[in-house]
């Protein structure tokens, strides 16, 4: 790394970035290399392994911004481990309450440190970073390095007037924003064109509000450097957002320098200008082309017996953590109708299967299904905390009779409030503000089923 004062930033891949002067290489969120979300997401551009040892040759610090796979990539610590302990790399990540990351990488090892939340905490002689808190699981970083300031907003959703204002009140204004540019999870089945349209078109407006608080001289889109690459899918990539289409949004913009970036690329010029993107364009154009040519992820089959044993470690990981009374009342009181048995369609098996927390077993049925996935997805969310929400995330389902997406999650969400370290027992009511926003979220994804519904019809 060429020695020198100026602080200069490296793209590397995804939401993968490299900020840098004479005494720090702070890294952000590596994933390079192999399928996240059950095999639900791919890189549009792997990286070597060279490439990457490399890279840690020139690295201080990693921040991890949250546990997505996509983040916090678990086969990249466990693969370049051993390198990362040897230079003494510090890894930073947010405080939370479950400290699950933070517990996998002391077991491992690791030099870690726990961000104190909306704190500037020095990390060198000049260079400060401010970690805040974003919805349920994800934070955002500035950096402040050398007298400039980068805003990493990864996938956060700053994107109402009064989100930005906050967090303008946090961080204040910024040289270089950094934000994610398409979406990046279910839009409503294969035939809900019209949403997935408008979630390209509200992510573009949000980069646009973003700038207009936070008054960057540049705006890097990053965050979407990845293809649905499931055949279960692979349709949800029609309407996602390229860098030609944030170039065209923002092209009668004077206030702003749009830089879209590829690998390695290095900016070290923070100043309101027209960037020269045609190298990286051609590099991601080229890249998008491929991916609809890749072979695609399929799952595998599980049978009854499977998806029974891994039910019934399903039940006991979810009455440990929650209270099987306090469920069975909500079952029964709640105004929000929640914990009720739900019809589910395994496409792959052709079975329709009740699923309900208080029977021993899965029971197959004629009942018109509510949801229709695939065995070894019902498999997964049976054998894993993040399985749920890996589903919504990957979008390798559908949603047969309206509302059955919403019955889904008032059931099976359940395990999204304990990763965020809310309980279902008495204490719930102690984390309204979380539940309230968990209840709004649903709300806004089931109008925008209904919305398309009506429009189809």
């Amino acid at each position: 790394m060429t020695i020198t004062s100026a602080p200069k930033i490296e793209f590397i891949n995804h939401s993968s970035v490299l900020i840098s002067n004479e005494e720090v290489g702070l890294l952000s969120d590596p994933w390079y290399q192999g399928d996240a979300f059950h095999r639900g997401w791919n890189l549009l551009h792997e990286l070597l392994d060279d490439e990457i040892k490399e890279l840690l040759n020139r690295i201080t610090h990693i921040w991890i911004s949250h546990e997505h796979p996509d983040h916090f990539s678990i086969s990249f610590f466990n693969k370049f481990g051993e390198i990362i302990k040897e230079k003494g790399i510090e890894i930073l990540f947010q405080e939370t309450k479950d400290k699950r990351v933070e517990g996998f990488l002391k077991a491992k090892k690791f030099v870690v440190r726990i961000l104190e939340t909306n704190e500037w905490i020095k990390i060198s002689n000049n260079c400060k970073v401010f970690n805040f808190k974003d919805g349920f699981y994800d934070s955002g970083l500035a950096i402040d390095i050398s007298g400039k300031k980068f805003l990493n907003l990864n996938d956060c959703e700053i994107k109402s007037d009064s989100r930005c204002s906050e967090v303008l009140e946090l961080v204040g204004e910024c040289d270089v924003l950094l934000s994610q540019f398409s979406y990046a999870a279910w839009k409503g089945g294969r035939d809900n064109t019209l949403w997935r349209k408008k979630a390209a078109e509200d992510k573009l407006s949000t980069l646009s509000k973003q700038v207009k608080y936070f008054k960057p001289q540049v705006l890097i889109p990053f965050a979407s450097f990845v293809y649905f690459s499931n055949t279960a899918n692979f349709y949800l990539n029609d309407s996602v957002n390229t860098p030609n289409k944030v170039l065209e949004y923002f092209s009668d913009s004077k206030g702003v320098g749009i830089k879209v970036m590829k690998p390695f690329e290095v900016l070290n010029e923070f100043v309101l200008k027209d960037y020269d993107n045609n190298e990286a364009l051609e590099f991601w154009n080229h890249s998008f082309a491929i991916s609809n040519d890749t072979q695609k992820n399929n799952f595998e089959t599980k049978d009854l017996d499977d998806l029974n044993n891994s039910f019934e470690v399903y039940k006991e990981r979810i009455f440990k953590n929650n209270s099987k009374f306090f469920i069975r009342l909500l079952r029964m009181i709640s105004p929000v109708p929640a914990f009720r048995t739900i019809m589910i369609q395994l496409h792959d098996i052709n079975q329709v299967v009740k699923l309900n927390f208080f029977q021993d077993s899965l029971i197959t049925t004629d009942s018109d299904p509510d949801i229709s996935m695939s065995s070894e997805s019902l498999d997964f969310i049976f054998n894993n905390m993040f399985g749920f929400d890996t589903l919504t995330v990957n979008g390798c389902f559908e949603e047969l009779k309206k509302g059955g997406f919403s019955k889904m999650t008032r059931t099976l969400a359940i395990e999204n409030l304990n990763n965020i370290g809310i309980s279902v027992n008495f204490s719930i009511f102690l984390r309204i503000d979380l539940i309230i926003l968990f209840l709004s979220r649903l709300f806004t994804v089931s109008k925008k089923i209904n919305s398309q519904l009506i429009k189809k019809n």
